[in-house]
Parts: C-alpha cells; sequence; structure tokens
C-alpha cells in the first residue's frame, strides 16, 4: 500500500542508504511508474541518459528488468545495456507484486580494466569514450555478497517503513508476522516462538498465515529460508554447507533435500544455472 506516509519514510531511509553506500534506488508501482527515485545519481548515469537515445536505452532496459521480476515475482540480478550491475526486487503484499525497487549501477569487484572492457563495448554508441572513462572511474565497487547484504538491508528498509506508516490501531499481525521471520528467518523457529512473537495463539496463527499466505506458518519460514539460501547460491561462493547453516538448516542433507522440493533442482544446479550474465543486452533493449 504505497500511501504518502509509506513512501515518505522509504524514501527518507532509502536517501540515508545511499549516502552510506552509493547506490541510486527507484520504487515503481505494478505500472512501472516511477513513484520514488533517490535524490542522487551517479555521474555516469547521468551522461548515458542525457545523451541522445541513451535515456531511451535505460527505460527499455528497466522495462525487461521489471517484466522478468513481475513474471517470476523473485529479485533479479543482471547487467544492464551500459553494462553495470543492477538488482530489481518486488514488493509483495498478500502475494501480489504491489511495486519493484530497482537499484545499483556499481560495479562488482573484478578488476577495473576488464569492466571497462565489458562497459566501454556496451556503451560504443557514446560519443565521448574519455569523458565516460573518467565517470566510470568513480563508480561505486561492491563484491557479490556486499549485493547480496545490501538487499537484505533494503528489505528490512521495507518493513520498517510499512509498520511506522500503519497507525496504533491498525495493527497488521501478518505484516508484523512476514517482518519478524524476515529478521529472525535464520534462527531457530517454531510454531511457539511465532505465537509468543506476535503475542496470539496457534488457532489466530495459522488463520492468519492461511488468509493472508495461504501456507502454514513453517511453510512461510521454509520459504524464507530458501529465498535467503537463493540469494546467496547467487551471489557469493560460499559453500552448500554454509549457506546451510546461515539459513537456520544446519544440516546439509535436510537442507538440499527442502531446496530440491522447493526449486525443483539441487542447491549446486541452481547455482549453476543462474550465474549472473548480461541477459539484457543492447540490441534487445532498442528493440523495444
Amino acid at each position: 500500500m504505497l500511501n504518502h506516509d509509506y513512501l515518505q519514510r522509504l524514501g527518507g531511509l532509502l536517501d540515508n542508504l545511499y549516502l552510506c553506500t552509493g547506490i541510486k534506488f527507484a520504487l515503481l508501482d505494478h505500472n512501472a511508474k516511477e513513484v520514488y527515485a533517490s535524490s542522487f545519481k551517479t555521474k555516469f548515469c547521468s551522461l548515458i541518459e542525457n545523451s541522445e537515445g541513451g535515456y531511451q536505452r535505460c527505460v527499455a532496459c528497466d522495462d525487461l528488468a521489471l517484466v522478468d521480476v513481475r513474471k517470476h515475482g523473485k529479485r533479479k540480478k543482471y547487467l544492464c545495456h551500459a553494462g553495470l550491475f543492477e538488482l530489481a526486487m518486488p514488493v509483495v503484499e498478500n502475494g501480489e507484486t504491489i511495486a519493484i525497487i530497482l537499484y545499483g549501477q556499481v560495479l562488482d569487484d573484478t578488476p577495473r580494466t576488464e569492466q571497462w572492457k565489458r562497459v566501454s563495448d556496451a556503451c560504443a554508441w557514446y560519443p565521448d569514450q574519455a569523458e565516460l572513462y573518467q565517470a566510470f572511474l568513480k563508480l561505486s565497487r561492491m563484491s557479490a555478497q556486499q549485493m547480496s547484504a545490501c538487499m537484505e538491508i533494503v528489505r528490512a528498509c521495507l518493513s520498517e517503513a510499512r509498520i511506522a506508516s500503519l497507525m496504533p490501531s491498525q495493527r497488521d499481525d501478518a505484516q508484523l508476522l512476514k517482518s519478524y521471520i524476515d529478521a529472525h528467518f535464520n534462527d531457530t523457529l517454531t510454531t511457539e516462538s511465532l505465537c509468543n512473537a506476535l503475542n496470539v495463539g496457534k488457532t489466530k496463527l495459522y488463520e492468519l498465515c492461511d488468509k493472508h499466505f495461504q501456507q502454514t506458518p513453517m511453510q512461510i519460514v521454509a520459504n524464507r529460508r530458501i529465498e535467503a539460501a537463493c540469494d546467496m547460491l547467487e551471489n557469493s561462493k560460499q559453500s552448500i554447507r554454509a549457506i546451510a547453516s546461515a539459513v537456520g538448516i544446519p544440516d546439509e542433507n535436510y537442507f538440499t533435500k527442502v531446496f530440491k522440493k522447493h526449486e525443483g533442482t539441487t542447491p549446486s544446479q541452481y547455482r549453476k544455472a543462474n550465474e549472473v550474465v548480461p541477459y539484457i543486452l543492447r540490441e534487445q533493449a532498442m528493440q523495444r
């Protein structure tokens, strides 16, 4: 529910996050209309957007990412048309994607020379390569693990802004449950501990989960753990055992069993199939 208080609180949190990370954020509604954008923009992206045809390339590229995220309801890390890393994360409420957050415009931690080759190839159309290179040198760099950590912080910002926007009389138990699981999924969670966290009985908890999520409490926990595991498999080089422990399932064999049931593939196969590639290419973007 993108009300004014929610947007104002979320915008302030994302601007503060920019000051810490140098990453620009934008919030788009389900129609891909920008309803909030960070007050800041990198010099590199300003040059691209202000050049002839550059803005259209950026919009077309974002459109492709939004289609992908809306279709699957899952976050996506990708290389944009200019060769920079970006991430798109759905804002989901009651199982429906109501908005999408785009953030990134960064480099990873591989050598800059390799990344400039990728960027200069993607931006061969830009008229002043020397100018673009100077702006490229000022882009923020983040490791895959840092990008993943940033995504978790953004998720926490969403939950905090949503709860802060509610009046005291508008207690939203479904949102409180989701926020609690987001913050504690890697702890030892049980139906009883969830009841205690929300101060509700077991019957009320099951009714709440069935009404808002069509799942049992522990299914919601399992889904959140697998979601976090997927992100770690895509964005880090940690071992399967380490990832299993990090998401609250210390038994590697049981983790693999749960993961395969949820995703239809083993963790190792998932990691191999989801290596980040520039699936949004300049040619694709210009075809739209």
